[in-house]
């Protein structure tokens, strides 16, 4: 049993562990909405690259594990590969290998100061078998503040002897079907290394991709959709470092008109410099169509006869980038292509964002606002039939609702009228007995 006077120091000792549990409670809280965060805003890209694309037996051939977008101060990854056509050779310290899988384990020894972006480490392979060699990457990578960055991992593959590449093989399966001979339109265009930039599309004639300096060929897949057009694909091998122009021409069956689609290749060590990626893009008082994205470079807008000129944002991810805008101002009825032109940091990558301004002619522009107003009209006429139906409900819904009162009232009197009529009942029952007992014990005092 506890004595009185140990009651405050008990009471006191309570509430120093309660503020104890408090303070840690909100330590954890902390922590977790702290590295939530962390979670969520730290975003990269791991992907692997190969100094060749085609290799024959016995060649040897460098995997190069990268990362873009932020940087890492320690990572482990698992780079899984086909050991049944390649035979792994060397890679960097702290490697292990299991069957067909190389674990590798780095950290950054100094906390942080060489945190590393771009080219990670190096792996040699020999090939030992004819087929296509996969390559796919997985790990975890984290910040120098501990944090796990949220990965995007991307494979590459090679292909070994003389056997037929996936693309070579996929250009057999997708011959163009379309029969007009002045057809120099391409079906498809795509390549073995992915990041082109927009998707393909084949009224759109120029695309982007920035690749690492270990890449030296691209392997390209055009598709006419004539298939008796004639493609020739020029400046894909031998990748310099800088820029790289890669055209696919397409002369049509009749030999008329050839047709050009470009493909600006930068190839360098520093990802970031040739970044020419937009933050924003908008139109004051204008929406786009699409909405923004990266992956998208064409866009259209309309816009009132009375709108002469348009401020147009255009905000680059890399501040050190350039940003060009042309065609905003003196805008005339019709079509109008306002380009925004993104040079990267390192002077001579660019993307060109095209946006399609169709200004309405004054005849145009009276029959919008006409058609608005009917809208209007309509949708203002459609308003007061809702309001009315809505009323009409409302009233039925209140005509039921004070039924619904009136025989509840009704039911409610009849329960109050038998309650009182029980009650009665049993006071009268009651009554009788009390008589009847005292009646009988004057009797039985006589």
């Amino acid at each position: 049993m506890t004595r009185n006077n140990d009651k405050p120091q008990l009471l006191k000792y309570f509430k120093i562990k309660f503020k104890i549990l408090n303070i840690l409670l909100f330590m954890l809280i902390f922590c977790f909405l702290y590295l939530n965060e962390s979670y969520a805003n730290t975003t990269g890209t791991v992907f692997l690259t190969s100094d060749k694309q085609t290799v024959e037996i016995n060649e040897e051939i460098e995997i190069t594990l990268n990362i873009e977008n932020t940087k890492t101060a320690a990572f482990t990854s698992y780079l899984n590969f086909d050991n049944t056509k390649l035979e792994y050779i060397s890679g960097p310290e702290n490697t292990n290998i299991i069957e067909d899988c190389i674990i590798s384990v780095w950290y950054d020894s100094t906390g942080g100061n060489e945190s590393r972006q771009g080219e990670l480490v190096k792996y040699k392979f020999r090939a030992k078998e004819s087929g296509i060699a996969n390559f796919i990457i997985d790990g975890e990578f984290y910040t120098q503040t501990g944090q796990l960055i949220q990965t995007n991992f991307k494979e590459v593959q090679v292909q070994i002897g003389n056997e037929e590449s996936l693309l070579q093989i996929e250009t057999k399966k997708e011959q163009g079907t379309n029969t007009q001979k002045d057809n120099s339109s391409l079906k498809n265009l795509r390549l073995n290394i992915p990041g082109i930039v927009p998707n393909f599309k084949k009224d759109i004639y120029e695309y982007y991709l920035t690749v690492s300096n270990d890449v030296n060929d691209i392997e390209v897949l055009a598709i006419a959709e004539n298939s008796n057009a004639t493609i020739e694909v020029i400046g894909n091998l031998g990748l310099k470092e800088g820029l790289n122009i890669i055209e696919i021409k397409v002369l049509p069956e009749d030999k008329t008109q050839e047709r050009k689609y470009i493909i600006q290749v930068t190839k360098t060590a520093n990802l970031e410099q040739a970044n020419t990626n937009l933050e924003t893009l908008a139109i004051e008082s204008t929406l786009l169509n699409f909405v923004f994205d990266n992956n998208i470079t064409h866009y259209n807008v309309q816009v009132s006869n009375t709108v002469s000129n348009l401020n147009v944002l255009a905000i680059p991810e890399n501040e050190n980038s350039t940003v060009n805008i042309t065609g905003k101002d003196y805008l005339q009825d019709g079509n109008n292509e306002i380009i925004v032109t993104v040079i990267a940091q390192n002077g001579y990558t660019k993307k060109e964002y095209v946006i399609n301004v169709y200004k309405r002619s004054q005849a145009e522009e009276q029959a919008y606002l006409e058609e608005q107003k009917e809208n209007q009209q309509e949708l203002e006429e459609a308003y007061e039939i809702e309001k009315i139906q809505n009323a009409q409900i409302n009233n039925i819904e209140g005509i039921v609702e004070e039924r619904y009162i009136e025989d509840d009232e009704e039911t409610l009197n009849s329960a109050n009228k038998r309650e009182i009529f029980y009650i009665l009942v049993v006071v009268l029952v009651i009554l009788i007995i009390v008589i009847s007992i005292w009646l009988f014990r004057k009797k039985h005092n006589k």
